[in-house]
């Protein structure tokens, strides 16, 4: 979804990968969906510490980011539907 530890890392700005409004995350799961993979993983939930959570978010905890102007389950949702996509394609051997 995103990628920004510098809160607990200041030292790594260079590799932040800003979310843009959940683009750069729909263009990664784009990509694996894309690729000649099996199975896909989306291996982080709740790493607020890296800004790579997905999990709700209401409001702004610690100076960590919510998801405004979007709904807190904004990147659920973005799941969700990028499973349903997948789920709905032919199966391929």
């Amino acid at each position: 979804p995103g990628y920004n530890d510098t809160k607990i890392r200041p030292w790594n700005n260079h590799n932040t990968k800003p979310r843009m409004d959940g683009e750069y995350y729909k263009t990664m799961l784009h990509a694996a969906s894309s690729a000649s993979n099996k199975y896909v993983s989306i291996t982080s939930y709740n790493e607020w510490g890296e800004g790579t959570q997905i999990e709700s978010a209401k409001d702004k905890l610690a100076g960590f980011m919510d998801y405004s102007p979007h709904q807190p389950n904004y990147y659920l949702e973005i799941t969700k539907t990028w499973v349903d996509s997948i789920a709905a394609m032919p199966e391929t051997c």
